[in-house]
């Protein structure tokens, strides 16, 4: 069944929720960290939340039952075909342990592609106290066709250029032990089970389990945030393209490719990671970091 550009404008029902300090923690600590920042409840600014931490809200919002009442109208084995394609976030401040937030979501662009269609989302989570986060999400569904009227899409932000900062080739390696997509779907409460169930992953063309795609560019993140010494907190945006898996057991090797500096103080890291096999498994990155 073909996606129609008319669903551009849908609204998905939105999310509320208490995001408290467990679930701060717990998705930090899925990630294998260890900073203070992220777990010192004694702290007098309160714990710090990771920077792809709204992907996790996002995901409650998608998987709700109201939303598949009232989704896009695709079968069961064309929802299975949508990979997680791109994605831009930009942080108005940090989540802030116990607010009680409201995530809303609207289709802004349905697109044809070689592959198949393109559906991007923008979200908006909110909590009372005012923004907190806006993120465009883009899921390809794999062999289903467009349909409709219109061009199906709305202006998107602009990406940062890579082509003004100044190149870098430092790169890392980390290791990704076969539990971790269980690790990461239960901590940050993102269970989908192509990650963690074998026959369901075997069922859609995959040889095995893969790593989600959120927590490759979460480790990418980490890593540029460690080799620039930046912290978490001052991360206003970040994005990418999510290309080859990353399959379990197995390695990473995120790997700068420039750094810039803007006159409004904030400094852009561009970088890609690399699978085992030395495929581009996040393509097009980039880290957004304030000056304090």
């Amino acid at each position: 069944m073909p996606l129609d550009t008319s669903y551009v404008g849908h609204e998905f029902p939105a999310w509320k929720g208490t995001v408290d300090a467990r679930w701060l923690m717990a998705y930090a600590a899925g990630l294998g960290h260890s900073d203070p920042a992220y777990f010192d409840t004694t702290r007098p600014e309160g714990i710090v939340s990771h920077p792809l931490f709204p992907i996790c809200p996002e995901w409650a919002l998608l998987t709700q039952p109201d939303t598949g009442r009232t989704g896009l109208g695709l079968p069961p084995d064309e929802s299975l075909r949508g990979v997680h394609a791109r994605h831009d976030l930009h942080l108005h401040r940090t989540v802030p342990a116990g607010a009680e937030v409201t995530v809303e979501a609207r289709v802004v662009a349905v697109v044809r592609t070689r592959a198949g269609a393109l559906l991007t989302v923008r979200f908006d989570g909110t909590s009372d106290d005012g923004p907190l986060w806006t993120s465009w999400m883009s899921s390809l569904y794999r062999g289903v066709e467009v349909t409709g009227p219109g061009t199906g899409e709305v202006p998107l932000p602009g990406l940062p250029d890579p082509a003004a900062a100044v190149p870098d080739t430092r790169s890392g390696t980390r290791a990704v032990p076969a539990g971790e997509p269980h690790v990461y779907s239960e901590c940050g409460r993102l269970w989908n089970p192509i990650h963690t169930d074998l026959a369901v992953a075997r069922g859609v063309a995959l040889p095995g389990l893969i790593l989600h795609g959120s927590a490759t560019l979460a480790h990418g993140v980490d890593w540029v945030l460690d080799t620039l010494g930046a912290r978490p907190e001052h991360v206003t945006r970040l994005g990418c393209s999510f290309r080859a898996t990353v399959a379990v057991p197995g390695t990473i090797r995120p790997v700068l490719e420039a750094v810039g500096s803007a006159d409004d103080g904030t400094l852009t890291a561009h970088f890609t990671v690399l699978n085992e096999s030395g495929e581009t498994a996040v393509r097009d990155a980039f880290l957004v970091v304030s000056t304090p």
